[in-house]
C-alpha cells in the first residue's frame, strides 16, 4: 500500500497580542545576510495517548484523539508569537516586518505509515514531516518569505509528529532551541520567565551590507555540489560504553579529558578518511559549526535570537597521523584557538567581521576539491527530547530535512547519554575502528 503524507488543511497562527509599532522590524545582522536561504529543521514525534496501541486510525478519528492536544498546540503557539514576533512575520530584505501575520501551521495524515516505522528507521525520516510550502518538497522552497512553518502530522496509530522549519535567515540552532523550549513550557503552563533577545545579536554583531539583499534561493551550483542527489543518508549511534572506551583511547597530555563530541568527531573524520582511500596522504580538514554566544566578550544571552555561529577548522597534514588520538587533538587546538579568537575586545571585533570571509573560503574549498572537508555540526546540549508540551518526552527526534555531501550531523541520544549520529555522502561509510 502506498505511503503518503496528506496535506489536510492549513491556519495562519497569529501572535496572541499584536506587536508595538516600534518593534514591527527586526533586522538582520550580517551573519544573519550571508547565511543561505535554506530551512533550520526539527521533527519531534509523540506516540499514541493510548496505551493498547493496536487500532487503527481514520484522520477524523486520529484527529479526535489528538484534538484536546491540537488545540494547546494553537494557543501556546500563539500566546508564543507574541513574544517572538519576528516568527509571525514576513522577510523583507535585509529584515522581518513584524506585521502579525502569522505562522502557517499544516494539519496533516500519514496514510499507510505506523510511528513504529520511523522509529526503525531513522535515517528515513526528513521532509515528510516537515513543513514545506511547495507540494514537491523542492529544496528551492517558496519558504523564503516565512521565518517559521509548523506541521501537525497524525498517523493511524494515533501517534503525532510535530514539525519545524524556522528560516535560517532568522534562527541558527540555538534559537530553533529557545524557540521550542519557550512554546513547550508555555503549553505545559509552567511558570516563564524567558524572554527572548532580539536586539544584542544584531547591535553587537555587524549590521547587514546595505542595497544587497539576500538571495532567496540557493545557487543551481552549490546546490549540485552540496545537495547531489545521489548522496545517501546513514543514522548511527554511539551509546554511552563506545562512547567511554573512544575517548580511552584519545587521551593525551594535550587533552586528558576529551568530549564526546570530540570524539565522535574524530572517529568520523577518520572513517571518511579511510572511505575515500586518503587516511595518509592526502590533506584533510573538519569543520565544525560552533556557538559562539558564550564565546564573546561580554558574552550573549543563550536566547539571543538570530545566527551567532563560526567555524572551527581541524587541519589533517600530510605528515600527520590519522590515528584518533591525533584528530582528537587536531580538534581540541582549533577550538582552543577559536576561544582565544574571541578573548578579547579588540582581537574579537576582528574575528567577528572575519566569519563572513571564513565561510566564503569553506565554500570555495569544497568547490575545489584539493582537499577532503567533512563538515560537522553539533547539536549535542540542546535537549531536545526534554520538549514535553504536557504529554510526556518525544520517542523519537529527527534534525534534518535535507543535508549536504560530506555533511554530519550530531544529537544527543534519548538517554543523554549516547550521540545519535547522521551522517550524508555519496561514499561515506562507517568502517571499525580498531
Amino acid at each position: 500500500m502506498e505511503r503518503k503524507i496528506e496535506i489536510v488543511s492549513v491556519e495562519l497562527i497569529k501572535p496572541l497580542s499584536p506587536t508595538p509599532n516600534h518593534l514591527r522590524c527586526f533586522e538582520f545582522s550580517i551573519l544573519d545576510q550571508h547565511v543561505l536561504t535554506i530551512p533550520v529543521p526539527l521533527a519531534l514525534f509523540y506516540p499514541s495517548p493510548h496505551s493498547d496501541g493496536g487500532e487503527l486510525y481514520s484522520y477524523e478519528q486520529a484527529r479526535s484523539v489528538h484534538s484536546s492536544r491540537l488545540l494547546l498546540l494553537k494557543k501556546s503557539l500563539s500566546q508564543t508569537l507574541a513574544r517572538f514576533y519576528p516568527f509571525a512575520g514576513r522577510i523583507k530584505y535585509n529584515l522581518v516586518e513584524c506585521n502579525d501575520d502569522g505562522v502557517p501551521l499544516y494539519e496533516a495524515f500519514a496514510h499507510n505509515y505506523q510511528l513504529e516505522d520511523v522509529l526503525r528507521k531513522p535515517a528515513d525520516v526528513n521532509k515528510k514531516f516537515l513543513p514545506s510550502t511547495v507540494e514537491d518538497g523542492s529544496l528551492l522552497l517558496d519558504s523564503a518569505l516565512y521565518p517559521l512553518l509548523v506541521q501537525v502530522t497524525f498517523f493511524e496509530c494515533g501517534g503525532m509528529a510535530i514539525g519545524i522549519c524556522a528560516s535560517h535567515k532568522v534562527a541558527d540552532r540555538a534559537t530553533l532551541c529557545t524557540l521550542i523550549s519557550a512554546w513547550s513550557t508555555i503549553a505545559r503552563g509552567s511558570p516563564d520567565n524567558l524572554v527572548p533577545e532580539f536586539v544584542a545579536a544584531a547591535k553587537f554583531l555587524p549590521p547587514p551590507i546595505p542595497h544587497v539583499p539576500p538571495k532567496p534561493i540557493m545557487p543551481e551550483v552549490i546546490i549540485k555540489v552540496f545537495f547531489d542527489k545521489q548522496r545517501v543518508t546513514k543514522f548511527f549511534a554511539f551509546d554511552a560504553s563506545t562512547i567511554a572506551s573512544l575517548k580511552a583511547k584519545a587521551v593525551s597530555d594535550s587533552v586528558q579529558a576529551p568530549t564526546r563530541v570530540e570524539v565522535v568527531s574524530a572517529l568520523i573524520w577518520k572513517c571518511a578518511m579511510v572511505a575515500s582511500g586518503n587516511e595518509i596522504r592526502r590533506l584533510s580538514q573538519l569543520v565544525h559549526n560552533v556557538n559562539i554566544r558564550k564565546r564573546l566578550v561580554p558574552p550573549l544571552p543563550n536566547h539571543s535570537v538570530g545566527n551567532v555561529v563560526a567555524i572551527s577548522t581541524s587541519c589533517k597534514g600530510e605528515n600527520d597521523g590519522s590515528d584518533l588520538l591525533t584528530l582528537v587533538t587536531c580538534i581540541r587546538k582549533a577550538l582552543s584557538e577559536m576561544t582565544s579568537e574571541f578573548a578579547d575586545k579588540q582581537n574579537q571585533e576582528e574575528a567577528i567581521l572575519t566569519i563572513s570571509y571564513a565561510n566564503a573560503e569553506f565554500v570555495a574549498a569544497r568547490f575545489g576539491g584539493e582537499i577532503e572537508i567533512i563538515h560537522m555540526s553539533s547539536l549535542c546540549g540542546y535537549q531536545f527530547y526534554d520538549v514535553d508540551f504536557g504529554w510526556g518526552r518525544p520517542s523519537w527526534v529527527n534534525p534534518i530535512k535535507e543535508i549536504g555531501i560530506n555533511v554530519v550531523i550530531l544529537m544527543d541520544s534519548r538517554d543523554s547519554s549516547g550521540v545519535d549520529t547522521w551522517i550524508c555522502d555519496n561514499r561515506l561509510y562507517m568502517t571499525k575502528e580498531g
